[in-house]
């Protein structure tokens, strides 16, 4: 681009400190690498050949492309970009509408989020598919940074009018869903400790991955489940089910996960301090 702005070899050598052989071997190299003579030489000048005004406008476009790259590199916007967040379904339904109301205070933030279990929401992260995720689960995994959000109680769900007893739970079978095994397991093991030898050993009378229909079997008296008390709030239907008196009350932790090695971008502060408030 230098010698096509000066038009002169010499002036070009001298801007890119090179003697005016090396920028003439320079340009036979890239006629050689193109197969495309780029000048036609008349006396000390030149007019670019049509392979050679190409390559210039090219190179002009990877100027302009580099200089924004750098300068929005320079400038992390904390009011601009795209947020993509992974949770589970029960925190989805719980924080997706707060997020949209940040979206609609700085509307040049998008929101991506993804509903998956833990397992999936690890892996996410890991791929940098999501750059945030919310788990409930202490990770052992060096690459990871974890923080403590907040605590979340578990629910066992019952049809309106059942006794909460084991022998019951196991006439009406559980109703499972993608973290329904890892909530049931705690919530079982703490409260039917002689009795519970593995949610395998409990029918499965159902299984549904759309958050809002969990609780619909339930409802209607075809099992049993296990939901966080945020989640079992959003049911449209309340007086169709109940919860079970717990003697031995289940609170999950619930963390914060991102790469420890990559740096998140300065609007990710917006939702951290949003997650923070809805757990404090």
């Amino acid at each position: 681009m230098s010698l096509v702005q000066t038009k002169h070899f010499t002036r070009t050598a001298q801007m890119l400190h090179m003697t005016q052989p090396g920028v003439s071997q320079h340009i036979k190299k890239l006629e050689t690498a193109l197969d495309k003579p780029l000048l036609n030489r008349y006396g000390k000048t030149f007019e670019l050949t049509p392979a050679g005004e190409r390559l210039y406008q090219f190179g002009l476009q990877q100027a302009d492309a580099e200089a924004e790259l750098v300068s929005a590199l320079a400038n992390d916007d904390q009011y601009r970009g795209a947020c993509k967040v992974a949770c589970s379904g029960s925190m989805a339904m719980q924080l997706y509408p707060q997020l949209l109301e940040l979206q609609k205070q700085y509307p040049a933030i998008t929101v991506n989020i993804e509903a998956a279990p833990n397992t999936a929401i690890i892996e996410r992260i890991q791929k940098n598919r999501s750059d945030i995720g919310i788990v409930t689960q202490l990770i052992a995994e060096p690459t990871l940074e974890q923080q403590v959000l907040g605590e979340d109680s578990l629910c066992l769900v019952l049809p309106v009018g059942v006794d909460a007893n084991w022998e019951t739970l196991l006439q009406l079978g559980f109703i499972d869903h993608p973290d329904g095994q890892h909530y049931a397991t705690q919530v079982l093991q703490a409260n039917f400790p002689e009795l519970y030898q593995g949610i395998e050993k409990i029918a499965t009378s159902g299984y549904i991955n759309q958050l809002s229909q969990i609780l619909l079997p339930v409802s209607q008296g075809l099992g049993f489940s296990v939901l966080p008390r945020s989640s079992v709030k959003a049911f449209p239907y309340p007086e169709q089910i109940q919860l079970a008196a717990l003697a031995s009350p289940v609170n999950e932790t619930v963390y914060l996960i991102y790469k420890k090695h990559r740096p998140l971008a300065a609007r990710y502060g917006l939702i951290k301090n949003l997650l923070l408030r809805l757990w404090a």
